[in-house]
């Protein structure tokens, strides 16, 4: 195996012995290219000079016979997240496989902070602790990694350019500094006693994800640790927060403890990335410090069931928890509507805030000493949806309010990472430019299908379940509106026989499928409760934005259409929320009308965008378009069956 291989979705490096003796240029030259293999993109300056000042300490260090015979991995990305381990040497101790886990550091001091434990400063400024994002990398890898029961892990950080004297933070895991290479060989050498079977060690690194990492489950079960921010206790059990997730959160505190105000934070986050989490981390976080905190939304399906599991672990927990917008016709009045009467708060959350309108912006920020909004443009699905970047600052601005703008770039839910997420970009804008690269980093590790009978994704996903996973069906509105008073009406047939749209796909489909409907009743059993098992409702887009399943089942319909490998508008649209309605956008489109074409095309793509990244471990489609199906099943053949 030559130096610098790639295997999915890390820089491998053979023995120890190939990597000393290989020169550093060829090394580094080696990591770029597969950086960019990998991510698309070249490193940046600052990654390439901790490359090749971390590879300078690393040949000399080990340079021991004793070491030779141990394979070592650079830039292991985690199966479930974009999270990297710098590097990780293998071997066996007592006839058991053994991981060390680094995190290399190339600091020449480090020492605490006021704010929390877990922000240090260094050379480089404000940066979390190393001990913590070791103890994160190992709890995921112990929870939620397909080959952890077999791997023993031990921990270290390495203070490379670093002596001990200018460390000032304390540890609780090995830790070596740049004058201690004799102690870290000892200990490699102590932590492994033979070399490790190499099949093995490419299964490892292969792995897949295995766990879900529920948010409403790991809410209930790690309340107490989420509320006092004891984030070395969630790292250890697998629920550990990203660097980018804990700099957030402490960032806020501090301002909270500090007794600022007029600041907004505008943080912005793709599908899976965290910001439903990070939200109620700061919800607990702040009230277990008697700040006074409300976590607002508009989704009325899923502040149900947010609301029940706080409501399971403590009644009344649930009450800090508000609409931000109910509209005119409720008896009360919304966080971020006119004439709300709880007063001025010193933390206010907005979750989805994309979903807001420019009066609702208004009023938000103007409700707390910190008001902090979670969007993501790329989810909007309405025309009165109008959370945009710049609708944000230009009220931010008018209200004279310091805005920070923060980003959270990590992909956490989808098994397949950032690259199935750009796999889905490219699928649903410009289908035609898939590539194989496109999907032969993700294919191992996300179960993407396509199917051409309703019959066999059934019988898959309920498969899925049998063997203990969490399934749901999700569906565009297409051939059915929905009926809130009445849940047999043929409105509310989505898959069966006869259809209100006409459409008589289903006329030999043994049994019927309906909507949910009732926000107050159907979607905490179905998404919390796990009815969504028993595949007999499905969600539309309005229903299973903000939730998650093991794997989603998604009925693709004729609204978004591939015709000569390019999408276009099908036969049907269903859709009527909102003035006016992607339904009215849609007939409007089909007249000629260009600006209706453009609005519609893109609340099409944010749909199918959100349908596509609910599922944690597979997407499974089904498409009622016939020449959509024939087209997406050649990419399967194509590009993604292994």
């Amino acid at each position: 195996m030559k130096v610098g291989q790639v295997i999915n979705s890390y820089i491998y490096l053979n023995k120890i012995n190939d990597f000393i003796r290989t020169q550093k240029n060829i090394v580094v030259d080696t990591f770029k290219q597969n950086f960019f293999n990998i991510y698309g993109e070249y490193p940046d300056i600052e990654q390439i000079k901790a490359w090749e000042s971390s590879i300078d300490f690393l040949q000399n260090a080990l340079n021991d016979p004793k070491l030779y015979k141990f394979d070592i991995v650079f830039e292991y990305r985690l199966p479930f997240s974009n999270e990297r381990i710098d590097t990780i040497i293998f071997g066996e101790q007592n006839a058991k496989p053994t991981a060390i886990i680094f995190e290399t550091k190339g600091w020449t001091f480090a020492k605490n902070t006021q704010e929390s434990e877990f922000v240090i400063i260094s050379d480089l400024g404000k940066s979390i602790h190393p001990e913590y994002q070791v103890e994160n990398y190992i709890g995921k890898l112990k929870f939620s990694h397909s080959m952890a029961n077999i791997f023993d892990f031990i921990g270290c950080v390495l203070m490379y350019n670093a002596s001990k004297s200018k460390v000032e933070i304390g540890f609780k895991r090995n830790v070596f500094f740049k004058n201690n290479v004799d102690g870290l060989r000892i200990f490699i050498s102590n932590s492994l006693n033979k070399p490790l079977n190499f099949q093995v060690i490419v299964n490892f690194l292969k792995g897949t994800y295995i766990q879900n990492k529920n948010l409403f489950d790991s809410i209930r079960k790690h309340y107490d640790q989420i509320a006092s921010r004891s984030y070395d206790a969630l790292a250890e059990s697998g629920w550990g927060l990203s660097n980018e997730q804990l700099d957030l959160i402490e960032e806020i505190m501090k301002d909270l403890s500090d007794g600022k105000k007029d600041i907004i934070y505008l943080v912005q986050g793709a599908p899976g990335s965290g910001k439903t989490l990070v939200a109620i981390h700061l919800l607990l976080s702040s009230l277990k410090r008697k700040y006074q905190t409300i976590l607002a939304y508009r989704n009325n399906r899923l502040i149900n069931s947010i609301r029940d599991i706080f409501n399971s672990i403590k009644r009344g927990l649930a009450n800090p928890i508000k609409f931000y917008s109910v509209g005119p016709r409720a008896g009360f009045k919304g966080v971020a509507e006119k004439n709300f009467s709880n007063g001025y708060l010193d933390l206010v959350i907005y979750d989805e805030a994309q979903r807001m309108t420019k009066e609702n912006i208004h009023y938000a920020m103007q409700r707390g000493k910190i008001a902090v909004f979670f969007y993501d443009e790329g989810q909007i699905l309405n025309t009165d949806e109008e959370g945009f970047t710049k609708n944000f600052k230009i009220e931010a601005k008018k209200l004279r309010k310091h805005m920070k703008e923060r980003f959270l770039n990590g992909f956490y839910r989808v098994a397949g990472g950032k690259v199935y997420h750009n796999f889905v970009e490219t699928l649903i804008t410009n289908p035609t430019s898939i590539t194989k690269e496109m999907t032969d980093s993700w294919k191992n590790l996300y179960d993407f299908r396509v199917f051409t009978k309703i019959e066999n994704l059934l019988e898959e996903l309920q498969n899925r379940k049998n063997e203990g996973n969490k399934v749901a069906l999700i569906a565009a509105f297409t051939e059915s509106p929905g009926d809130l008073r009445k849940p047999t009406s043929t409105k509310n047939l989505r898959i069966g026989y006869p259809l209100y749209s006409g459409f008589d796909l289903y006329s030999n489909f043994q049994g019927s499928i309906y909507w949910l409907m009732d926000p107050k009743s159907d979607y905490v059993p179905f998404w919390v409760k796990g009815m969504s098992n028993n595949l007999d409702r499905c969600a539309s887009i309005y229903g299973c934005q903000g939730f998650e399943t093991d794997y989603a089942g998604v009925i693709w319909g004729r609204d978004y259409v591939i015709r000569n490998g390019n999408w276009e508008f099908g036969n049907n649209c269903e859709d009527n929320v909102g003035k006016p309605s992607l339904k009215d956008l849609f007939n409007k489109a089909k007249r000629g009308d260009q600006e209706a074409y453009q609005q519609a095309k893109q609340l099409f793509i944010n749909r199918y965008r959100i349908f596509l990244t609910r599922g944690i471990k597979g997407t499974y489609i089904f498409c009622e378009d016939e020449r959509t199906a024939e087209f997406l099943k050649t990419v399967y053949n194509k590009y993604v069956i292994k």
